[in-house]
């Protein structure tokens, strides 16, 4: 019980720890964002804003800014299409507006009017630029607009993105930034931008629209540009990393749902900004622009929960888990099926349960750093980032804040610290399968000493049985020579020479791994005549599929005869010996397998029992075998029909 008392109490502190922590650092970001905001109030009051539909623009504005943002009051003509010619000779009666650009025109509030989003509009700027010689290039940043415009400087086109019209039928939507150059004529030009919206719910610009000169805006473009194809590569890499890994080791799903999220990101970024996937294919269609714009959006969120869940499994609960999968990958698939202006409508119940589902992920990172989780502190301040560029994000898109998208800069701090800890990761895993390889190495090497070890004990007891058995068969032999001496010695003599030519052959192969079986075939019809002298008895030896030029170990048949005199000779046996070899094929191996048998044709019925054999002389034939062919050999012997049989099977390379 004090145990557990003090466990929780350590998790307590421990969750106290965390918060505090957590409220500094959050306290030091709102502390970050509150003096940025006032340096921006600060700096505001030097940079122009557009005032009844004009603004000036002095020299010493681009001192310390490269580009200035068009923002401000401009002339609003709603549901008007007008150009220069419009306002040169007017035909009727024009009732000019006050619109604040970035802004919407359905945000604005008149009393006994409302501006429908599904129109369209005129924006109208007269600005005037520093004093430059006449040849002097400028140029705008033109973001896009919902959903297309037309336009115009002085009465000249100079940007168009899709086709302006009057009806749904004759607009045709296009979403890409732009930059413009042009020369103006004189310091003050006239700006006039033609929108028209029927799919989005908001029409205008969200984005503020810049100049300044060419150089800073080539740089500018380029900078926006290069950013994305950044974080494109960075995550098609991370991406292709993680699925790779995931290839290796299909055990670690976690990876593929990584993989998954990183490429999920790398589309939304595609269809966002500086709309990369649009300079690759200009004309692609720009309904699935959007399709494919919030479907990465709300497919995001399962992937990341399900790549939480196997990160920290006892820290996730798979109900909560389930429905948030269930309510993106359904808002997914309405997204697909449905027309644009639905699509949208989406969005503010999609954004409320996002922020739920990112407190959900909250509370998991929390509970793994109380239960002291793997890389569950970088992570956590990784999604933090991630957590804080999503909600400026959703600021951003109602036109709250005026700032810029962030959210695939906070994606990918937290693709860059989740990588690097996976990596840390599996660098500690390779570290232990190196020192796991150079611990078996080391086994390996310790094994095969133990095997040459084995292998030299084995031949010091293979010339111990050497010892062993060449003695006995020679006091044998030499008793009987000596017992015909006496009785016959015309007799003793052949036996003699038999017996030498025996022991000649002996010395001469004894010493060998191996040896042509014709020297084995002849040292055993050498015995069998020295046992025919001695043991006055007639002794046959068939060959059946013996090669007398094939290598075998040397004195094994030998030795196989002589145990047969030692077990199974007496008075009244008949012996017979056979040696059958046979070749076969078994898994894909080469097999000859060696049959030696002893038949014992006894005139009278035998009363002793048989000896099993597996004394001295079949020890020193496995240690033979062993020594010539070690580990592809098999022995195997019993009693025949009519005496006894021994097996071998030697394994061919």
């Amino acid at each position: 019980m004090k145990k557990a008392k003090s466990m929780k109490s350590d998790q307590t502190t421990n969750l106290l720890w965390i918060s505090r922590s957590l409220i500094n650092q959050i306290q030091t970001f709102v502390i970050a964002v509150f003096l940025i905001s006032c340096q921006n109030k600060d700096t505001g009051l030097l940079l122009p804003k557009a005032m009844d539909g004009k603004m000036i623009i002095n020299e010493s504005m681009f001192n310390k800014q490269t580009s200035i943002k068009l923002d401000g009051e401009w002339d609003f003509y709603y549901e008007k299409l007008l150009d220069s010619d419009d306002f040169k000779y007017p035909t009727t009666i024009l009732l000019k507006e006050l619109m604040t650009l970035p802004g919407f025109w359905n945000e604005k509030k008149l009393i006994g009017k409302v501006y429908s989003p599904q129109t369209y509009g005129t924006f109208r700027l007269h600005l005037t630029l520093p004093k430059k010689p006449t040849n002097f290039q400028w140029s705008f940043y033109i973001p896009h607009a919902f959903t297309t415009y037309r336009m115009y400087l002085d009465g000249y086109l100079i940007s168009e993105n899709g086709i302006v019209g009057k009806t749904e039928i004759e607009t045709k939507e296009y979403w890409l930034p732009k930059i413009v150059f042009f020369t103006p004529k004189s310091e003050t030009v006239e700006i006039i931008i033609q929108v028209a919206n029927f799919k989005s719910l908001n029409a205008g610009f969200r984005q503020s629209i810049e100049v300044g000169t060419q150089e800073s805006m080539i740089q500018l473009k380029q900078t926006r540009l290069a950013l994305d194809i950044f974080l494109i590569a960075s995550l098609f890499v991370i991406s292709l990393y993680h699925f790779t890994l995931f290839l290796l080791r299909k055990k670690e799903i976690g990876l593929l749902y990584f993989s998954m999220y990183s490429f999920v990101s790398l589309i939304y970024k595609s269809t966002s900004g500086e709309f990369f996937l649009l300079i690759l294919f200009p004309n692609f269609e720009w309904n699935w622009l959007i399709k494919i714009f919030f479907i990465s959006i709300y497919l995001t969120l399962p992937l990341f929960t399900s790549f939480i869940s196997n990160l920290f499994p006892n820290e996730t609960n798979k109900k909560i888990n389930f429905l948030f999968q269930f309510t993106f990958i359904t808002l997914s698939i309405f997204v697909l099926f449905s027309k644009s202006n639905w699509i949208e409508r989406t969005l503010l119940p999609a954004e409320f349960i996002i922020l739920l589902c990112c407190l959900y992920i909250f509370w998991i990172l929390v509970r793994a750093i109380i239960q002291k989780r793997e890389s569950s502190h970088g992570f956590l301040f990784g999604f933090i980032f991630l957590f804080l560029t999503v909600l400026n994000d959703i600021l951003f898109e109602k036109n709250i804040i005026k700032t810029e998208v962030y959210g695939p800069i906070g994606t990918f701090v937290l693709f860059f610290s989740q990588s690097f800890f996976l990596s840390k990761k599996y660098s500690k895993l390779y570290s232990t399968i190196e020192k796991q390889n150079e611990e078996l190495e080391h086994s390996a090497q310790l094994k095969d000493k133990i095997y040459l070890s084995n292998i030299q004990s084995k031949r010091m007891e293979l010339e111990l049985y050497k010892k062993t058995i060449q003695p006995h068969f020679l006091m044998n032999s030499l008793s009987a020579i000596r017992y015909w001496v006496s009785e016959s010695p015309e007799k003793s003599a052949l036996l003699l020479d038999a017996l030498a030519g025996e022991l000649r052959i002996i010395l001469k192969v004894a010493s060998k791994k191996l040896i042509p079986a014709e020297d084995e075939i002849n040292l055993c019809m050498y015995h069998l005549d020295v046992m025919k002298m001695r043991m006055e008895k007639e002794y046959k030896l068939r060959l059946i599929g013996i090669d007398h030029t094939e290598l075998i170990p040397p004195l094994i048949f030998h030795t196989l005869i002589e145990n047969a005199f030692t077990h199974e000779d007496s008075p009244d046996a008949k012996l017979k010996f056979g040696i059958i070899k046979k070749t076969f094929k078994k898994e894909e191996k080469f097999i000859s397998a060696y049959c030696f048998i002893v038949c014992n044709h006894s005139k009278t019925k035998r009363q002793n029992t048989q000896k099993e054999g597996s004394g001295t002389g079949l020890e020193y034939v496995r240690l033979r075998l062993e020594e010539s062919f070690s580990g592809k050999w098999t022995l195997t012997h019993g009693k025949a029909k009519n005496g006894y049989r021994v097996i071998i099977q030697i394994q061919n390379n």
